[in-house]
């Protein structure tokens, strides 16, 4: 199982809007990457101080495919729409990374 992660850094004087974020982007995220192959989707909302440090993450969002290869099809099909959407909730730039998922029992 791969893993896609998607991570807000806070910057000074970035803005981010975790309601938009939980309440319509991610379903906007599930709804366009179901059809593609997505299997999970999460999100994470950083406990921090009153105010992050630069550098910090403040959010996270964690896709899951059964493949590398999946995973990058539907990002590709549909990654415009994301990043579009992106600028409804944040200044921030998402990094994004791969990983595979292994469970120790």
């Amino acid at each position: 199982m791969i893993r896609v992660i998607g991570i807000y850094r806070w910057a000074e004087g970035a803005s981010f809007d975790h309601q938009y974020y939980q309440n319509t982007h991610m379903p906007l995220t599930r709804d366009l990457l179901m059809p593609l192959g997505l299997l999970r989707l999460e999100a994470d909302r950083y406990l921090t101080a009153n105010l992050a440090e630069p550098g910090a993450i403040i959010a996270a969002s964690h896709a899951y495919f059964p493949s590398l290869e999946i995973a990058k099809a539907a990002l590709t099909a549909v990654g415009a729409k994301l990043m579009a959407d992106v600028a409804n909730y944040t200044t921030l730039k998402p990094e994004l990374s791969f990983a595979v998922v292994t469970s120790v029992d």
